[in-house]
């Protein structure tokens, strides 16, 4: 098998170049002092300080304390700050970098006593000054914000005000709130994931929860109008998950949240329209309510606190470096058991050493199959990827990547296996590989009797 995947790599190594990424791991770091333990702290990314900005939270599940402190981490070292000006405890508030102004913007969440607050504080690096604007969006508390790097604003949505779940949008301009008023909106939610997508100019919300259930839909906005993204392969419904935009990826990291049953420890990245699924060599415990922004003068998303089911969490967590990663993007369709075929990663792409795929929730009476290796996830033989793949008599299904390399599988009680050796040639260090799966099903009432997995993306390293 490792000749077959060194016929991928005959291919010239210069058509690797245009799909080459620093591949990510996490990082635990250790720093004395540190801020304390909280759940649902906030932080904003002062670009012009580099310094990531922490403000309150609360010591869960004991509930003795609510935060007013003013922490900065420099990628080293955590800070205490001693403003002149120190704001009312709080959390489950908001908090943006305003870049034009180079400001730091705090709003809303609540106090020790449960009052929700309404001020608009702002940090310059050396105090907090309470803005004192002539409208404010209502008290709530779990809302979602971010910074719209195109239009100069802060966009708030939703949250809940202690009687109603909220699902209005207003901006900051530094000034001002303003409500905008659009045709189309998200349901109202508490705590859904906000970041601004740079490559595309939106703000993208992510899940939440409605107070029946954790939401997993994807919307954009684009400062007039919402709208929902119907993206195959998203994260499971989450509530107070983590997410900042990545620059020098060009894409946005999800990390955590919790769902009905478990904080997660799950990493997903957003590029292009498209969810990924990130397999890392190590993962954080499960954490939700935490705080996270993207440090982009060291390539970092920094994670700080949350809650991990039973207590506050105190670790600063980092997401970056240069390892090798699997993703897996899409979804496969029904076969005959009516599941959806499931690719997964068992081991990373790492160069001298063996990368395990497998392909699960096949049809036990389903025949062999088929491992395609790909160099392309754009593009097929002139056709655009993904597509959907009825008019070869495969209805429901779709293609994901091109086909370069096909590797015969068998499938044993409903699981195929594929195992390649990774040549050991740093030249290849950054290379994008594809994969997806195809299955024969013969009783799946279709044309063409198979059935094709999802897939997966795998940066060598």
């Amino acid at each position: 098998m490792t000749n077959e995947l060194l016929r991928c790599f005959s291919v010239p190594i210069s058509l690797f170049a245009l799909t080459t990424l620093p591949a990510q791991d996490w990082n635990l770091r250790t720093p004395t002092p540190s801020p304390a333990a909280a759940t649902l702290p906030r932080m904003a990314f002062d670009t012009a300080r580099g310094r990531a900005v922490l403000f309150g939270g609360w010591d869960a599940p004991v509930g003795n304390i609510v935060f007013q402190d003013t922490w900065e981490w420099d990628g080293t070292t955590w800070t205490q700050r001693a403003p002149a000006f120190v704001p009312t405890e709080r959390e489950s508030h908001v908090m943006a970098y305003d870049l034009q102004r180079g400001r730091t913007v705090m709003w809303g969440g609540q106090d020790f006593n449960f009052n929700l607050l309404t001020e608009t504080l702002e940090w310059d690096g050396t105090n907090w000054q309470n803005r004192n604007p002539a409208n404010s969006p209502p008290g709530r508390l779990l809302a979602g914000m971010c910074y719209d790097l195109t239009r100069g604003v802060c966009v708030l949505f939703g949250g809940d005000d202690g009687t109603n779940l909220l699902a209005d949008t207003w901006e900051w301009n530094g000034t001002n709130w303003a409500q905008v008023t659009t045709a189309a909106a998200p349901a109202g939610r508490i705590s859904p994931a906000m970041a601004f997508d740079v490559s595309r100019a939106r703000t993208v919300l992510f899940g939440g929860d409605d107070f029946t259930n954790v939401l997993d839909d994807t919307w954009e906005y684009d400062g007039t109008n919402w709208t929902q993204l119907l993206t195959d392969g998203a994260p499971p419904g989450r509530v107070d998950a983590g997410m900042a935009y990545d620059n020098a990826r060009s894409r946005l990291v999800l990390f955590g949240g919790a769902d009905l049953l478990i904080d997660r420890n799950d990493t997903w990245e957003f590029a292009g329209g498209r969810w990924h699924q990130v397999m890392t060599a190590t993962t954080p415990v499960g954490n939700a309510a935490m705080a996270m922004v993207y440090d982009p003068a060291r390539a970092q998303t920094v994670v700080f606190g949350g809650f991990d089911g039973t207590a506050a969490l105190r670790g600063t967590n980092e997401y970056g470096g240069n390892a090798a990663t699997y993703r897996t993007f899409g979804r496969g369709c029904p076969g005959s058991n009516g599941r959806d075929p499931v690719l997964a990663a068992l081991t990373l792409p790492r160069l001298g050493q063996v990368l395990n795929l497998q392909i699960s929730e096949l049809p036990i009476t389903g025949g062999a199959g088929f491992m395609l290796t790909a160099l392309s996830d754009v593009s097929w033989n002139g056709n655009p990827l993904p597509f959907e793949l009825t008019p070869f008599g495969v209805p429901g299904c779709n293609a994901y990547t091109s086909a370069e390399v096909s590797t015969f599988v068998t499938n044993v009680n409903g699981v195929a296996s594929f195992s390649v050796a990774v040549p050991n040639n740093p030249v290849l260090a950054g290379v994008i590989v594809f994969h997806q799966g195809v299955s024969l099903d013969p009783t799946v009432l279709r044309p063409v009797g198979i059935t094709v997995s999802n897939a997966g993306e795998a940066t060598l390293r």
